[in-house]
């Protein structure tokens, strides 16, 4: 006769915590000779560094984060405030080394600030006191390594070679070549507020489905001043180069911007308007848009939004003892858009011509163009304030190729009562010809136009 085996709920529960057990794949981690944490503290570097900053080198004695031309580093632009940044071009080149990836540029961290890389995967970077002021959020996700890759990106690795985190996925104000801005991730590049505060800046080039397009940010208010818009793009662009063979099989290569990567292509739209288009090479066909001709090799290149608003390409060339980075593309330039489109081109105000600052407009006329010059100064808003405007003939104002122009039709007086009543106006460009209004929350760069664009500042009497 069988033995009768009594019913245990405790018997079960313990094969029931086996069996999950066995079947829980264990996660991978970073072998224990892989961890680090390396200590923000020590001597400079040499080299001449953008931003006037200084750095050191991150190194420990398992990695030493240098792929040509690029290296990892700390760097301050200002006493005890340090940037986790990627570092390119290299000193003994004699050219200028350039910062193409920010960590924390809006949380610097300070002296003794330590860099870990742990067996659980997660990048941290950590004032000295503990606080966690950065980090990859990458724990315990199967990461088992770190890298600096050759084209500049750093990436956490899985034991298959997989990406689990990668710095091409955070862009701050550069792209290198190769990476990308995506609407379903960091869809835009955010310039920086000044050379020596990496901060956030009121310049951005963002990415949605109405284009790739660059703003200027007025106190909240996302003003149009340039980049491609009026076109869907697709989800992603990419900083890239084309090639063509020239005479002698001589390689030529092409700067562009890759779009329509995940959508059936079409030819871009024509211009929006010829006053700020000005290309005199083809805008691409339907998965690119051309930037501009590269006579070496452009592998190492980059596409910055600078401080001032301008978007620029730099190409590294280390054939050369010196000016190792040529500037490759300008947006606003001779041979794309009209330099004077630029609004910070003539500093906070300015009349330009032909690319150059040519007049400071005032009540009197036209004086000559300093940095110093600026927009008059209005009292405070309110009822009964009174003030008065000063013409300026045949001027057009930066945002009026991206707002058509202005309102309207309306007359002049319309157009002159509509700033009077609005505090922020700072003056108001009147198009006779159309008869079109625009309101100026900024005034900036005002440019020279051979039209009936005529303009009227603000100011108290």
């Amino acid at each position: 006769m069988a033995a009768i085996i009594p019913h245990s709920p405790f018997l079960l529960l313990r094969f029931s915590l086996l069996a999950i057990f066995f079947f829980i794949p264990i996660q991978s981690q970073v072998p224990a000779n892989q961890t680090f944490k390396f200590i923000n503290q020590g001597e400079f570097e040499d080299g001449i560094v953008e931003y006037h900053s200084t750095y050191r080198v991150i190194q420990t004695n398992a990695y030493t984060f240098s792929r040509y031309p690029f290296r990892l580093c700390f760097y301050n632009t200002t006493p005890d405030s340090y940037v986790f940044a990627i570092r390119a071009g290299v000193p003994n080149d004699l050219g200028l080394m350039r910062w193409v990836w920010d960590a924390n540029r809006n949380h610097p961290v300070h002296e003794k600030a330590t860099l870990s890389f742990g067996r659980d995967g997660n990048l941290v970077l950590g004032e000295a006191d503990g606080t966690v002021v950065w980090q990859t959020n990458t724990a315990n996700k199967g990461v088992t390594g770190i890298k600096l890759l050759g084209n500049g990106n750093l990436v956490l690795h899985d034991k298959n070679g997989r990406f689990i985190w990668q710095s091409f996925d955070y862009p701050t104000d550069t792209l290198l070549l190769g990476q990308s801005v995506k609407t379903n991730g960091r869809n835009k590049l955010v310039s920086r507020k000044s050379d020596a505060d990496g901060s956030d800046g009121p310049y951005s080039l963002v990415l949605d489905h109405k284009g790739f397009t660059m703003y200027l940010n007025n106190s909240g208010k996302l003003l149009v001043y340039g980049g491609w818009r009026g076109s869907d793009y697709g989800s992603i662009v990419t900083f890239d180069f084309d090639t063509e063979i020239g005479f002698d099989d001589f390689i030529y290569y092409e700067l562009v911007l890759t779009i329509n990567q995940d959508v059936n292509a079409s030819p871009p739209p024509p211009p929006q308007s010829h006053r700020h288009l000005l290309q005199v090479r083809p805008i691409g066909n339907g998965h690119q848009i051309n930037l501009n001709k590269v006579n070496y090799n452009a592998t190492y290149s980059l596409l910055r939004l600078g401080s001032d608003g301008s978007l620029k390409a730099y190409t590294y060339y280390d054939k050369v003892s010196s000016n190792t980075w040529e500037e490759s593309f300008s947006f606003f330039s001779s041979y794309f858009v009209r330099e004077c489109g630029l609004p910070s081109k003539c500093g906070s105000y300015g009349y330009c011509s032909r690319g150059m600052c040519v007049g400071c407009p005032t009540p009197k006329g036209l004086l000559g163009w300093s940095k110093g010059c600026a927009p008059p100064k209005l009292g405070q808003c309110k009822s009964g304030a009174k003030v008065d405007y000063y013409k300026i003939g045949s001027v057009e104002h930066f945002l009026s190729p991206y707002l058509d122009g202005g309102d309207g039709p309306m007359k002049v007086g319309e157009c002159r009562a509509k700033c009077d009543k609005d505090c922020k106006c700072l003056g108001f460009f009147y198009r006779e010809d159309s008869s079109k209004c625009l309101l100026a929350p900024v005034l900036g760069t005002l440019i020279k136009e051979v039209n009936t664009s005529v303009g009227y500042i603000k100011y108290s009497k």
